[in-house]
């Protein structure tokens, strides 16, 4: 829809509208989790496959956050923001005590504001009550099913993301995946075949590209290769039917688009450091206390 640059009121009075910002007014937000959490050396884990944003609030203790070209230290009044497909694993030193929040910003279907980013940030953070009381709001609100409670979560982790805002302006923005629409296109493709992915020739064919260019292309667009974003998605989606179905391995991993259970076993260990036998075994049915219940 096409906003009128210019409209007229009442009295002859003229006045100019904002035009839509071709990135980021087209951002939706939605929340996942948040937690206040306190652990110890076990949060220790690696491989992850992980869609979602993060933001983490340290309070105190110390850990590490393993990048493909970084280790960020975790360190008491200090905001990590970390996009997704992007952390290898992290480790706690001690014990270690911080808030967090699981978020989507999502522009197009399976693209996040921030893969396009693709790196992690950390700031000092100005205002540590404020930022406190920020996140207890937000999980005390995770518990409430209301559709105002929908809007009230945004309202406080857009608060949240405030310490980053001047990565916006600081960092040239990053709007490649505007100038080639046909790599947004291929991310639907992606997403609605995750069962039977296409090839990497059909993905190309599909960009009107040679294979070479559309993965060069779609990893400095998107940050991750389409090979890698791919098998995301397939883990991601195993990962759900291991721990919400009843499902055998063998109908799993043939519903996720795994030629034989063999591939898929070694593939899932290789992905989460555990087989898929196991990993239903040691989380499934095994949520953090304080779930959403129903709307009270």
């Amino acid at each position: 829809m096409l906003i009128e640059q210019f409209e007229t009121g009442s009295g002859g009075f003229v006045w100019q509208n904002q035009q839509p910002d071709a990135l980021f007014s087209r951002v939706h937000f939605h929340v996942y989790a948040a937690f206040d959490m306190q652990i110890g050396a076990q949060w220790n884990g690696s491989q992850f496959v992980n869609h979602y944003n993060r933001v983490y609030y340290v309070e105190s203790g110390r850990a590490e956050l393993q990048f493909t070209d970084r280790v960020l230290t975790m360190e008491p009044g200090y905001l990590y923001l970390i996009p997704p497909y992007q952390l290898l694993s992290h480790s706690a030193q001690g014990k270690l005590s911080f808030k967090w929040v699981h978020f989507q910003a999502s522009l197009d279907e399976g693209l996040d504001l921030f893969m396009l980013y693709g790196k992690p940030f950390r700031v000092k953070c100005a205002e540590p009550d404020t930022t406190s009381k920020l996140f207890n709001k937000l999980i005390s609100n995770m518990q409430v099913m209301r559709p105002s409670a929908v809007l009230e979560r945004q309202s406080l982790l857009l608060n949240l993301l405030r310490p980053f805002m001047h990565i916006f302006d600081d960092v040239p923005q990053q709007r490649k995946h505007l100038l080639h629409p046909s790599l947004v296109s291929t991310l639907s493709l992606i997403n609605k075949q995750v069962a039977n992915p296409p090839s990497l020739v059909a993905l190309a064919e599909a960009a009107n590209m040679s294979p070479e260019h559309f993965s060069r292309k779609f990893k400095a667009a998107f940050n991750v290769s389409p090979k890698r974003y791919m098998l995301h998605k397939q883990i991601a989606l195993a990962k759900q039917r291991l721990l919400l179905g009843s499902d055998s391995i063998d109908r799993v991993a043939e519903s996720c688009g795994f030629c034989d259970i063999f591939h898929f076993s070694r593939t899932f260990k290789k992905e989460t450091g555990v087989t898929p036998s196991g990993f239903r075994k040691e989380y499934n049915i095994r949520f953090l206390p304080g779930q959403p219940t129903q709307d009270r």
